[in-house]
């Protein structure tokens, strides 16, 4: 237990519990940092408690899942709706240990969040938080033992479901045509790859292959989230969009796509990944171009809708879209279909037929 002064960061407090340091400096008294060592002391005394019977402390579950989903490379939407259900369950139950939450307790803040918002956002708060304990119980982490919110069922809404609307080529087209000229090669590339629009901005020169005509993307999205490569083949315009790219490419940047942005972490401007501003660059593409708006994701749906509806195999369609299960594939391609207008078209067809 040691309390120091150290020239330009005040009084700091430093203290090792089996083998972990705990540290923390900008203290303006030494009084203060003896209060503050004091409290930290309790807290870790309090989690190894708690660690010790397989249970930990709801904000400290809740970071970890938080740190866990940005390390892993989960999507920066995922992270931030994941990041308010937590908020929101903190603020309804404060900092208890995770074992005190029942599961009539979890479905009593659930219904609590309905009533208060709308039944889909108490059904989207069901599988965010289903998931982040589900995370802290799995095998070889068991950081806690149970998981209430698991088997509740969802709330019934009166809002019946919109089935998302599937844009054509043409209208591809128009939004490509609308945005600013800077843009349009990320809309490019994120239409001719087929691709998530998080594996478009991890995408790296080094997996451009101009000689082979191939770009490898980078998925997390898989059982075991471990990072998985595949190859989809260059079409002409995509060689096109990037070979244009690579001719006026800063050498020292690694990214096709790259941005300048302020890290609150280092305080500092940094370059990194595109991800700040797209999805107000598309939706002002798609206001100019006179459609609705359509997300990223429905770029990656049409593609999958023109290769399903000429014929392409399943086999290959899965593998251009990433797909680990065969299963995914077909679901998805399911919901491309109109299939309720192709039978309703046939039952026309046959019962006006004169006999």
């Amino acid at each position: 237990m040691t309390i120091y002064s150290k020239a330009g960061k005040g009084f700091r407090y430093d203290f090792m519990v089996k083998g972990k340091r705990y540290t923390k400096a900008w203290f303006r008294t030494k009084r203060e940092a003896q209060a503050a060592q004091a409290q930290r002391k309790k807290e870790v005394a309090k989690a190894d408690k708690m660690a010790e019977r397989n249970d930990m402390g709801l904000l400290d579950m809740l970071n970890r899942r938080l740190d866990t989903l940005q390390e892993r490379s989960f999507s920066t939407q995922y992270y931030k709706n994941t990041r308010y259900a937590a908020q929101r369950l903190l603020k309804h139950f404060g900092d208890v240990p995770c074992s005190t939450i029942t599961s009539r307790m979890a479905d009593d803040y659930l219904l609590s969040r309905s009533r208060s918002s709308t039944p889909l956002a108490a059904n989207a708060d069901l599988l965010l938080l289903r998931a982040t304990f589900a995370w802290a119980m799995k095998r070889g982490q068991r950081f806690i033992a149970d998981n209430p919110f698991a088997g509740l069922e969802s709330f019934p809404s009166h809002l019946a479901e919109k089935k998302r609307r599937t844009p054509d080529s043409q209208t591809l087209d128009r939004i490509i045509a609308a945005a600013k000229p800077e843009d349009q090669p990320y809309l490019w590339v994120i239409r001719e790859t087929l691709a998530r629009s998080v594996e478009v901005h991890r995408l790296k020169w080094k997996r451009v292959n101009f000689e082979d005509r191939y770009v490898e993307l980078k998925t997390f999205k898989n059982k075991d989230r471990k990072p998985v490569l595949r190859q989809v083949p260059m079409t002409d315009k995509l060689y096109e969009v990037l070979s244009e790219l690579y001719a006026r490419r800063d050498p020292e940047k690694e990214w096709v796509f790259w941005c300048r942005s302020y890290s609150h972490k280092l305080k500092r401007m940094v370059d990194g990944p595109y991800t700040k501003g797209r999805y107000t660059m598309l939706k002002t593409a798609c206001r100019k171009a006179g459609v609705g708006y359509y997300s990223f994701h429905r770029f990656r749906a049409s593609g999958a809708s023109v290769m399903d509806n000429n014929g392409a195999l399943i086999s290959g369609i899965q593998h251009l879209l990433g797909h680990a299960d065969r299963r995914s594939t077909e679901i998805y391609l399911e919901k491309l279909r109109n299939v309720e207008r192709d039978a309703m078209a046939i039952y026309e067809a046959q019962s006006r037929r004169v006999a």
